[in-house]
């Protein structure tokens, strides 16, 4: 049986062989080796991507529920080594724009209608100027190594050499902010740009909260897992002070960081865009609004399904949670030099803003650059 079983394996890689023999003589291979090896790094590249979906999925929940500092995560950007490349110079390479945390403060909104463009989702021709790359947000594993030969590629972008053409990409993830991350996004580009949307703590947390039961499967009761504060990858993803100040520790000029209140993407969605591209030194392009109104195209406005009702928190956790993120915000706006529509509570108790101009709590203001670094 044994012999039997040796001699039909035999007899099966035999005839493996021929096939790939003869695929390398209709093809125009130089060799055998080359297809077997082109086969191989396929079925490892479709076996690690599988790999990092089953990862992903299995540790969602326990990330996004009771916490996570991240470290192997943090050590995967550390281990690995980028060559610097000078790409914001060169007519053939796309320039590089990355958002800054943005996680449930209209990332998807912005990024959608920033890769597709005037058409919107509906209209396959993309005539703005960000290519529409794959995958949406690429924060690590094999898809940051996608992201690497993107940032790479000199067939994607013509330096805008006509109307049509692509000159920007755009790496969507919306929840790594770690110090290695800013590095290699700073090593991959001579003047990487950045984009951080900015959103009220307590909605965001709330929202985020909403999204784990509504996509995530997640069974909790928001109420008491936001009062509990049970989550800390999502309390995490909301202290946008400490986020800014990682990003300018990294990042030394300002200048290359555009800092976009959610609000501002519901009131003026067309100004938005326009201060991306010019913050971004790209062309402007308009934003259709007949077509941004009908079915599958973008909306730049969040919203919830027909199946799930969004809840809310109580005034009292409302109140717990501001205690907990107050000092944050207070960072946050001595790092950008303006207040938000919403921050007026984040000093409710703070003696030092006593007499300031009350005017200045309720501006409204588009879009900034940090004050400072």
């Amino acid at each position: 049986m044994w012999q039997r079983s040796r001699l039909i394996t035999i007899s099966s890689a035999t005839i493996l062989y021929c096939y790939l023999f003869f695929l390398a003589l209709t093809r125009n291979h130089n060799s055998v080796h080359e297809i077997i090896t082109s086969e191989v790094t396929d079925l490892k590249r479709v076996d690690e991507q599988n790999n990092l979906q089953a990862s992903n999925a299995s540790s969602m929940k326990e990330k996004e529920l009771e916490g996570s500092d991240d470290i192997d995560e943090q050590k995967e950007w550390e281990d690995t080594k980028v060559t610097p490349i000078n790409n914001n110079t060169s007519p053939t390479l796309c320039r590089q724009v990355y958002f800054w945390g943005g996680g449930k403060a209209g990332s998807t909104s912005l990024f959608f209608t920033l890769t597709y463009g005037p058409g919107g989702v509906g209209n396959p021709q993309n005539t703005g100027p960000f290519v529409r790359a794959f995958p949406k947000e690429p924060c690590g594993g094999s898809e940051w190594k996608m992201w690497e030969a993107l940032t790479k590629d000199t067939n994607k972008c013509r330096g805008g050499s006509d109307s049509n053409s692509f000159t920007h990409i755009l790496n969507g993830c919306p929840r790594v902010t770690s110090i290695p991350y800013a590095r290699k996004a700073m090593t991959l580009s001579d003047n990487p740009k950045f984009l951080m949307l900015i959103r009220d703590p307590v909605d965001r947390y709330v929202s985020f909260l909403n999204d784990s039961v509504r996509r995530g499967g997640s069974k909790m009761n928001i109420e008491d897992a936001a009062k509990n504060k049970r989550s800390g990858f999502g309390m995490n993803l909301v202290r946008q002070g400490a986020q800014l100040k990682t990003l300018l520790s990294v990042v030394k000029d300002p200048k290359q960081i555009l800092i976009i209140p959610m609000e501002s993407i519901s009131l003026n969605a067309e100004g938005v865009i326009d201060a991306v591209m010019d913050h971004v030194e790209g062309r402007r392009w308009k934003r259709n609004e007949t077509e941004a109104r009908n079915p599958g195209s973008v909306k730049m406005n969040v919203g919830t399904t027909d199946k799930y009702k969004y809840v809310t928190v109580s005034d009292n956790t409302t109140e717990i949670l501001r205690n907990e993120f107050r000092q944050d915000v207070l960072l946050l706006e001595s790092l950008v030099g303006k207040r938000f529509s919403w921050s007026s509570w984040a000093r409710k108790d703070d003696d030092n803003s006593a007499g300031e101009n009350e005017e200045q709590e309720s501006e409204f203001w588009l879009v900034t650059s940090p004050a400072s670094g």
